[in-house]
């Protein structure tokens, strides 16, 4: 009992004491003049020497509004503490904490909870106080309560507007943002430092000269444009926003600003106050500017590989005996430039390193008999395409009828630096077959000596040695470029996916045959295709769905195996591959994004885009073990 006691009075004394503390934390000036009034009063009233407002706190008492009391606080005496947290009425006490005459009224908090005393003390003793006296005193320990309540509210609003004050700055800060305003009729405009900061402009109070003093800090080919679209808007709207260059600085940069603001009127409906912010938009008008020079420079780039699948198509047309000569010659060439776009995507546009363009042109071609060496060197996007083209007709050339068409063969790729700031590379063959020059200049020969020596702003000839074909591409400086900044290695997958490439001269594409196939694919044109060279390799295809909702329905049906577009329309065909491995029907992906293999956790084969049927064959065949 008596320790649930103790604890009631802890938490009592507790709750006073956080009470006390907010009342009394807003009187920074214990002598506060609306306090030592009330205070004074209440020792006239008494004739008494000393008076203030005693404020209970942990190990002191606070005295307030003070009135013959030389310190602002005194040491928390048990007796007179006893006094001050037992005072439910004005009263009279004697000898307390060596005065002789003590009178009190409480302070109570809004929950009436006693946080102190306005007392009244005297060393001599008195005799004849009224009952009227100690009324009175009462009233003023609640006007001096009211008082501490007012006090504690209006600074805690004034924090409040501290806080907002620092929020907005941070805002505006956080934003560029800087704030002005113009008062029309005196005709003076005040500038913030964060204004100062962006515009130019002085910070402090300066005279507006009607609104002429900013139009220096604005460039000279914007101030006219700028004030009549401003006055327009003010005129029509009583606001305005508009965007100009702000003077050009030492460095010559071009720096922009968005100005916004708001016209407030007076009574009679004339201008009184012009507010407003000015945001630095530099970096966003430069983001803007890149991004419409991307779009520019990927609709330039579309139109030019348009351009040049039309002029391959064509040349390989022309060279070609046969239509199935022609399809197999111009699929993979048309599979060597999506290798470049690859590479340069990788860069994100910015080109490709001369090893990794060799390394995916070669690189799958006998690896124990090729080769290539040189330094670490950086094409531009138009380079690295030429060069990824080049070598891809060397390389066909050498697995045909060069060095690559036999187990004893070797290719080398050798490349420098020029002394005029370019390259040269070297492609050798030996240890193939006698070779001669060809009696027809075919057009691997025609692309790689003129369009690519072209493209590369230099030269190229092809030598047809007997010991081995030789080929030596000179290429000016203006077709390397600068590194960019390396990029973060990507995530591993959970899973190794096996990527399907080109196509195997041993499979047999009636390896399929009887199959049901269910395709995926949001490409109407691709999907034709494949379902009319599936249908050729004996496969019946079950149904062809472009949306992701039409293929989940079309999971009813039945079939054997399914070829997964991954992006369907911007939407990811990962619920369509989960149900599949839960119920265990195989798949394959197809996909165009170079940088991201199938969904996680799926292990299925991945045919990347440009492809031809027979790598599709071929992987149906892997996932159905007829492989």
């Amino acid at each position: 009992m008596a320790d649930a006691d103790a604890e009631r009075a802890s938490d009592q004394e507790a709750r006073r004491l956080r009470a006390a503390t907010a009342l009394a934390g807003a009187w920074k000036d214990a002598d506060d003049p609306r306090l030592s009034r009330l205070t004074r009063l209440a020792a006239r009233l008494f004739d008494a020497p000393r008076a203030a407002l005693m404020l209970i706190e942990p190990e002191r008492i606070r005295l307030a509004g003070r009135i013959g009391h030389a310190a602002d606080s005194i040491p928390r005496d048990a007796a007179l503490a006893d006094v001050v947290l037992r005072c439910s009425r004005s009263a009279l006490h004697a000898d307390v904490s060596g005065a002789a005459f003590f009178a009190c009224a409480p302070l109570r908090d809004p929950r009436g909870l006693v946080v102190g005393v306005l007392a009244v003390e005297d060393d001599r003793p008195r005799d004849g106080v009224t009952p009227g006296q100690l009324e009175a005193l009462g009233e003023l320990a609640d006007l001096a309560t009211e008082e501490l309540i007012r006090g504690a509210d209006q600074a805690r609003a004034a924090a409040e507007r501290l806080l907002d004050a620092e929020r907005l700055a941070l805002a505006l800060s956080a934003a560029r943002l800087g704030e002005f305003e113009w008062n029309v009729k005196t005709d003076r405009l005040r500038i913030s430092e964060r204004m100062a900061r962006i515009s130019g402009i002085p910070a402090g109070e300066v005279a507006a000269e009607e609104g002429k003093a900013v139009w220096p800090y604005i460039h000279p080919e914007d101030r006219e444009i700028t004030r009549e679209d401003l006055r327009a808007q003010l005129r029509d709207t009583g606001r305005y926003e508009v965007e100009y260059r702000r003077a050009q600085g030492v460095d010559g940069h071009e720096q922009w600003s968005r100005g916004s603001g708001v016209m407030v009127l007076d009574d009679e409906g004339r201008p009184d106050l012009l507010m407003g912010v000015v945001q630095d938009i530099t970096d966003q008008r430069e983001a803007d500017e890149r991004r419409d020079n991307l779009v520019a420079e990927l609709d330039h780039r579309i139109k030019n590989i348009l351009a040049v699948v039309q002029s391959v198509a064509a040349q390989s047309a022309r060279k070609s005996s046969s239509l199935d000569a022609f399809l197999k010659t111009f699929a993979a060439r048309l599979k060597s430039m999506s290798s470049a776009h690859d590479l340069i995507s990788a860069a994100r546009w910015r080109g490709a390193t001369l090893g990794r363009i060799a390394a995916a042109e070669l690189g799958g071609l006998a690896p124990n008999q090729t080769r290539w060496d040189g330094p670490e060197l950086f094409l531009t996007p138009r380079a690295a395409a030429a060069l990824s083209l080049a070598l891809h007709e060397l390389a066909v050339n050498a697995v045909k009828y060069g060095s690559l068409s036999t187990e004893t063969g070797r290719v080398e790729i050798v490349w420098r630096r020029s002394p005029d700031g370019g390259f040269s590379l070297e492609w050798l063959e030996t240890g193939g077959p006698l070779t001669s020059e060809p009696v027809t200049r075919g057009f691997g020969a025609t692309l790689v000596e003129d369009v690519v020596g072209r493209e590369l702003g230099g030269e190229a000839k092809i030598d047809y040695r007997r010991s081995g074909v030789t080929a030596m591409i000179h290429a000016a400086a203006s077709a390397l470029a600068d590194a960019p900044e390396p990029e973060p290695a990507p995530a591993e997958p959970e899973r190794i996916v096996e990527t399907i490439g080109g196509g195997d001269d041993n499979f047999r594409a009636g390896a399929i045959a009887g199959l049901k196939v269910l395709i995926v694919e949001d490409s109407l044109l691709l999907a034709m295709e494949l379902e009319a060279g599936l249908e050729d390799s004996g496969v019946e295809v079950v149904g062809c769905a472009a949306e992701l909702g039409e293929a989940l329905s079309m999971l009813e049906l039945g079939f054997d195996a399914a070829v997964l577009d991954a992006d369907l329309n911007g939407q990811s065909v990962a619920p369509v591959a989960e149900v599949l491995r839960k119920e265990g029907r195989p798949f394959v992906f197809a996909t165009g994004y170079a940088d991201k293999a199938a969904p996680m956790g799926f292990d299925a084969p991945i045919v990347r885009k440009p492809y031809n049927v027979h790598q599709i064959a071929k992987a149906l065949a892997s996932v159905t073990g007829r492989g």
